[in-house]
């Protein structure tokens, strides 16, 4: 690689620790002095909430982490308690978290905890001590706040922000209520409290206005434009307030969206003529928010009033992220509009450094962001970079380590929130602690969750959250059996097995720079009707990740469990996501015959094959409905929870069911199906008819050899999203049995 160079900011004594310590060594030494002591009493109170147990069961202390460590925990006995010590809070309940995972044999996780405990709590044989020297250790993409999390209430964020401090997180994304602060900005700034409400997007589609890709004017487009109500803002903001001092009372770090420049697009610009705010290109169809040029004068009054407004509301904090111009590529000159880049960076870090006196912009290593115009212009002790596809793409190696300033190792692994069993574990259990040590990480701070949607795939988050605190790599096969032990709380043959087939199948994708696709094989069902299907979003995968055959296994070995096993919570789940993907492994294949017989002309079998095709569609559809997560109806319930009126309720509903499936009116060519699912009543309701309506209108078609074509997909998908008709949001029937019948079903009917 031709080598590049940076204009730095390290000089004197930073130079100095640089040369001698290294960039983590820096790091650790500026944490320690900064780090407040760990709040005890909010320790206790999480370890009650999360496990149950009488907090007075544990002795929780201070400890003082060592040379080369930014954060520490240590467990051992003290007297007929569990001692655990930490230096901060997040660090007492990591080491909850690893006592109960390699000590009780305990596991939690967003699908499905297991807590069978004995009733004297062991305790260690010698202490277990275990450091990081990762200064920043972040949680979210922008877009989690779109696939996974809108419409959550604060008993889903109280159980999430737990869940972050055990696995080590301490610092996260908040957006939650933030548009509040847009509301209180804009209409300083010659705007009515109507127009700015109108600019304001609907949740499930914000994150992209965070991002200056979309805009709330965009009228009726698929229910994610405005107004929102001023009660749904405060209710927002009121909720962001709760999750804000949560996390400060567990020792995370708030990261609030900074202020770029992005504004409600020709309304702000009419209002001040003669201010240099170019109008943007289109994002996936979309208009986007207009650009008031940060070097211009108007830019720092309007980012002074945004930080005052979000001070007032959510406190201070010393953390903000946002991009300046983001996913442009080479069209950069034209959303710039002549405004210089560098210039443009260094007038967000000063508004910033006015705002918060120290504060850090984390940035997004992301496609072509950031630009070394940016890096070259601004104080690089106050950037963080964060790499969003290191366990992929690997941008950090190609910039030389973002020629040379801070950054943080990223996982991304999930796209659209799409659900299918897939993951990444090698790059952070064994690739990642090799990096850590690599003289090429330069000033390597930290690592980053990053993935666009959550709480699915659960061995993912488990063992990237251990690996903060792991210095070396981990045999995965070692690994993930005792994974399944914990899981379940048994040393279960059949259990790991089935765990076993997994890490080789499912779990076994390894960095291919994107050649391959995003994230996991999508199911067939999910897909717009195509004989010749590829990829179902338009950026997935377009073949298996690995062979059904090898993976098909998992299920009999699962279902094969001691029945005490059944009843966990944990169990119910797997059996569920196992079975599932079996069917969408078999959907896949049906279809190649589908397509074979069409070519053969073969009424016998096309209808044949069409039929066990429709009625997989059917077998998933059952097994689905037997746990609530993986169910379309609280998904809309929840969102309707947002709603103070009939006609909100009916709105933010749109919204929801938009986002997973069409995404926008607008942005159907480019990116329906980009957040598909396979929830009980969305397959039933809305993919199950496109391919009824196909596969009927199929034979007809055969002479020609021309399969069915349709312009009628967005309309009738659009009517879809606007539907009211409820769902059902209890599961009907237990998931063991139900997969019992349908692996039974499976077997006499072999492909």
């Amino acid at each position: 690689m031709t080598p590049v160079t940076r204009r730095t900011f390290v000089g004197g004594a930073m130079a100095a620790a640089l040369a001698v310590g290294g960039g983590a060594g820096r790091a650790a030494a500026a944490t320690r002095a900064a780090a407040a002591p760990p709040n005890l009493a909010a320790a206790r109170a999480a370890i009650q909430r999360l496990s149950g147990l009488d907090p007075s069961r544990f002795a929780l202390s201070t400890l003082v982490a060592g040379a080369g460590e930014t954060d520490a925990f240590q467990i051992s006995r003290v007297g007929e308690q569990v001692g655990i010590a930490g230096s901060s809070t997040v660090a007492l309940l990591s080491g909850f978290n690893w006592w109960l995972k390699y000590v009780a044999r305990g596991h939690l996780s967003a699908n499905g905890d297991q807590l069978q405990l004995p009733s004297t709590l062991p305790t260690p044989a010698t202490p277990i001590r275990m450091s990081t020297e990762l200064a920043e250790r972040y949680a979210y993409n922008f877009t989690f706040f779109g696939y996974t999390s809108p419409y959550w209430q604060w008993p889903d964020w109280e159980r999430e922000l737990d869940f972050l401090a055990i696995n080590g997180i301490n610092r996260a994304l908040t957006l939650i209520g933030q548009e509040i602060v847009w509301y209180d900005t804009f209409r300083d700034f010659g705007m009515s409290e109507l127009e700015v409400r109108q600019w304001i997007s609907m949740p499930a589609h914000q994150p992209w206005q965070w991002y200056g890709e979309t805009t709330g004017y965009d009228l009726d487009a698929s229910g994610y434009s405005g107004p929102v109500s001023v009660e749904f803002l405060h209710k927002r903001r009121d909720l962001g307030q709760q999750i804000v001092a949560r996390m400060r009372e567990l020792g995370i770090t708030p990261v609030f969206p900074a202020f770029v420049g992005h504004v409600p697009d020709e309304i702000f610009a009419s209002r001040h003529p003669g201010t240099h705010i170019p109008a943007q290109k289109d994002y996936a169809g979309h208009p986007r928010p207009y650009w008031l040029d940060t070097t211009e004068a108007l830019y720092p009054e309007v980012a002074r009033r945004f930080y005052e407004a979000q001070r007032t509301h959510f406190g201070s904090t010393t953390h903000f992220s946002n991009d300046l111009i983001h996913e442009v590529g080479d069209d950069l000159p034209d959303y710039l509009d002549g405004a210089n880049l560098g210039d443009a960076a260094v007038a967000v870090q000063n508004a910033l450094e006015e705002a918060s006196p120290g504060a850090i912009w984390l940035l997004q290593g992301w496609q072509s962001n950031p630009r070394l115009e940016i890096l070259n212009a601004v104080d690089e002790n106050r950037v963080i970079v964060l790499d969003l596809d290191s366990d992929d793409d690997r941008k950090w190696e190609d910039t030389e380590a973002y020629w040379g300033v801070p950054w943080c190792w990223g996982s991304i692994q999930n796209f659209g929130g799409r659900l299918g069993m897939f993951g990444n574990l090698g790059e952070p259990g064994q690739t990642f602690p090799r990096v850590r040590t690599r003289p090429e990480r330069r000033r390597l701070v930290g690592c980053a969750w990053v993935q666009e949607g959550l709480h699915q795939n659960p061995i993912v988050p488990d063992l990237l959250g251990e690996m903060m605190w792991r210095r070396s790599a981990v045999d995965l096969s070692t690994w993930v059996r005792d994974f399944a032990i914990r899981r379940y709380g048994s040393d279960d043959a059949n259990a790991i097995k089935a765990w076993d087939i997994l890490r080789r199948t499912a779990y076994s994708y390894v960095s291919t720079n994107h050649t391959t696709g995003e994230g996991p094989f999508e199911s067939a069902f999910q897909a717009m009707p195509d004989l010749n299907l590829r990829s179902v979003s338009m950026f997935g995968p377009d073949e298996f990740r690995y062979l059904p055959e090898e993976f098909e296994p998992a299920l009999p070995a699962l279902l094969a469990v001691a029945p005490a096993l059944r009843s966990k919570p944990t169990y119910k789940y797997d059996v569920v996501d196992v079975t599932r993907q079996v069917l969408a492994n078999r959907g896949r294949l049906l279809l190649d015959k589908i397509r074979e017989a069409y070519e053969a002309k073969d009424r016998t079998e096309l209808a044949r094959h069409s039929n066990r095709f429709l009625t997989t569609i059917d077998q998933t559809e059952r097994i689905l409905g037997t746990h609530p997560q993986w169910m379309l109806g609280p998904w809309l319930e929840q969102a309707k929870t947002w709603g103070t009126t009939a006609d909100e309720k009916q709105l933010i509903e749109w919204n929801a069911r938009s986002m997973i499936t069409i995404w926008t009116e607008e942005a159907f060519g480019t990116l329906r199906e980009y957040a598909n699912r396979e929830w009980h009543g969305l397959l039933s309701s809305y993919y199950k008819p496109r391919w009824q309506r196909f596969l009927t209108d199929l034979p007809a078609t055969m002479a020609s050899g021309k399969q069915p074509e349709y312009g009628d997909w967005l309309a009738r998908g659009d009517a879809w999203s606007q539907q009211t008709e409820l769902h059902r949001t209890t599961p009907a029937a237990d998931p063991y049995t139900v997969a019992a019948d349908i692996a039974a079903a499976l077997a006499a009917d072999p492909l």
